[in-house]
């Protein structure tokens, strides 16, 4: 018998301390963390990464197969468009112009003398014809032949500095091909204009257009920022394969606004593209916002504290920075909302009992909900 008044007794006390825990769990709540959303500005960014190009650089080919003769500037040195770089042998294409020439002159006095006869009805129109044929052909051949000299002298079609000769005097210059690039004699770029190559991703493409500010770093200059403008958005995709997944990206190029003697084309670039600028906006931090069913739709949602408990709310969003996100609807200056620990705000359940600290700005004291 008393046994089981025991067992009775023991009974009563489990579930007396069963329903006094579920009570002051329900009366605590979960712990959450908080804040207050407030006016503030919002700086949307694009980040990516390229590297660096001159914003003018050629590479200059041989147009005709020939011994390089002289070479008249070296790497480094500074050239005027216009300017001679190199000689090929000529010995051929100069005789054969001086050949065209002479053609050339002899046709045109046939011309000349066979033109009066024609005018004085001495010969016959197909005469003359034939004349002025010959006198047409003459003057095709020397252009060519003079073309051909002239491709034996190879100028510098920009202004800037040489960044890379390819070739010595006594070698041979091909010239380029259909299925052959032919040799690359020198490279010039203009240092004075230098533009950043990057690629973003292609769900950032529509938020960058052309004219949007940017701040632009060099690796091998980390304390220095370059501020540099949008001109240029890809329009062709540009496809790499990483691992299994296929990553399709896009190029745009961003010209510096500054210039720098210490940056060389080809070194590795970060930038950051300001996208979206907002000031005087209801913000809140970016994590209390996501993705939740209301009405067994997807909306955008964060979790508000009324009377102690979560109360998920509907809003609408604008721009959005790393930190922060712009409230359009849905919310109020002041509310308090939940943007924390993860690890309860991802499980939290609309209505559901809340608790949180609000420290003081002297830390001495707290209250909570």
């Amino acid at each position: 018998m008393k046994k089981k008044i025991l067992i009775a007794i023991g009974a009563i006390i489990i579930i007396s301390i069963v329903i006094i825990l579920n009570l002051t769990q329900r009366e605590g709540g979960k712990d959450i963390e908080v804040e207050l959303a407030a006016k503030g500005d919002i700086i949307s960014e694009v980040t990516a990464s390229g590297e660096l190009r001159a914003k003018s650089q050629v590479d200059i080919s041989a147009e005709t197969i020939g011994r390089i003769q002289k070479i008249y500037f070296q790497e480094g040195d500074h050239v005027q468009k216009g300017n001679l770089l190199i000689t090929l042998n000529d010995v051929n294409a100069r005789a054969s112009k001086k050949l065209a020439q002479a053609q050339l002159k002899q046709a045109e006095q046939n011309y000349e003398r066979g033109k009066k006869l024609f005018e004085k009805e001495l010969i016959s129109k197909e005469s003359y014809e034939k004349i002025a044929l010959s006198y047409e052909m003459a003057k095709a051949q020397f252009e060519q032949a003079y073309d051909a000299y002239k491709k034996t002298r190879i100028y510098a079609p920009i202004s800037g500095k040489i960044m890379k000769i390819n070739v010595e005097e006594g070698e041979t210059a091909v010239m380029g091909t259909m299925n052959y690039q032919g040799t690359v004699l020198i490279t010039i770029a203009d240092l004075s204009q230098m533009i950043a190559v990057v690629t973003i991703d292609e769900t950032d493409v529509p938020t960058v257009e052309i004219g949007q500010a940017a701040e632009v770093i060099a690796d091998a200059l980390p304390d220095s920022t370059f501020s540099g403008v949008v001109t240029k958005v890809g329009l062709m995709p540009i496809t790499s394969q990483l691992t299994t997944e296929q990553a399709t990206d896009f190029e745009v190029e961003i010209e510096l606004g500054e210039f720098s003697p210490f940056l060389r084309p080809g070194m590795n670039v970060k930038t950051d593209i300001i996208t979206d600028e907002k000031s005087d906006v209801l913000t809140v931090p970016i994590q209390a916002s996501g993705k939740r069913k209301i009405d067994d739709k997807l909306k955008e949602t964060v979790f508000v504290v009324q009377d102690s408990k979560a109360i998920l709310t509907e809003i609408t969003v604008g721009a959005s920075s790393d930190t922060e996100i712009e409230i359009i609807s849905g919310i109020e200056e002041g509310d308090t909302v939940i943007i924390g620990p993860y690890r309860v705000l991802s499980k939290l359940k609309d209505g559901q009992r809340v608790k949180f600290e609000i420290k003081d700005e002297d830390e001495s004291g707290s209250s909570s909900e």
